[in-house]
């Protein structure tokens, strides 16, 4: 599995957000990483953000937990888009990337 994507939220980010960075880090591939906080311009990063993880959905809808209360586009639990070696894409929202990339790990 190679992890191509990383979208999250730094300035409201969920307590799990810095492992999964770590873990990224720590990886042989080199993996996007997109701060909706750190963008010039904050409409255009979260269209970028939700152009990203609706590629990985592809058919259907992006996960609930990316979005707050009132509808709006919510990066605070990340996402983190994976490809398997057959070119199928994966979408792991909050907690779920971290079990993710530390199952790899101890898998190798």
């Amino acid at each position: 599995m190679r992890a191509t994507s990383y979208v999250y939220d730094s300035s409201d980010a969920d307590t799990h957000v810095n492992a999964v960075l770590d873990l990224l880090e720590s990886r042989e591939e080199e993996t996007t990483l997109l701060d909706v906080a750190m963008a010039e311009d904050g409409d255009d990063t979260h269209r970028e953000a939700m152009l990203t993880v609706k590629s990985a959905v592809r058919i259907g809808s992006p996960p609930e937990a990316l979005f707050d209360g009132t509808g709006r586009p919510d990066f605070s639990p990340g996402a983190l888009i994976t490809e398997e070696a057959t070119g199928r894409r994966s979408l792991h929202t909050g907690t779920e990337a971290l079990e993710t990339l530390r199952a790899e790990k101890e898998g190798e």
